[in-house]
């Protein structure tokens, strides 16, 4: 089972139809921190400000994980709200496109919790 939380409020999924109506409502939403938990251990977060979108894949609680990347270099930084209203920066090289970061979300339902392999992952 996946678990969805959206700036803190966690909901149950119960069908793809269910995960694509909540993907579809949280589109509409500029600034955001979303979880996809896994009742077996994984979890995938993405933080998103407008344009720019990022991910990270957790193996395990506590793991350091893996977080994407998208080749471009530079130190430019983009600022991300977290769900308690905190503010972080993270590198623009860390931004993928919106959509993929989506398409990850929906992977990660479907396959119940696996790493969608088509993003470039560090791990930190």
């Amino acid at each position: 089972m996946i678990t969805f939380s959206f700036n803190g409020e966690s909901q149950l999924l119960t069908s793809t139809e269910h995960m694509s109506r909540l993907l579809s409502r949280y589109k509409k939403t500029p600034e955001f921190e979303l979880w996809a938990i896994s009742s077996n251990g994984p979890s995938l977060c993405m933080l998103r400000n407008g344009d720019h979108a990022w991910l990270m894949y957790l193996r395990q609680a506590g793991d350091s994980g893996f977080s994407s990347r998208s080749g471009t270099e530079g130190a430019t930084t983009v600022a991300f709200r977290l769900a308690n209203g905190q503010y972080d920066e993270y590198p623009l090289a860390w931004c993928i496109d919106v959509k993929q970061c989506y398409d990850a979300l929906a992977f990660f339902f479907e396959s119940a919790g696996a790493k969608p392999e088509w993003i470039s992952w560090n791990e930190d």
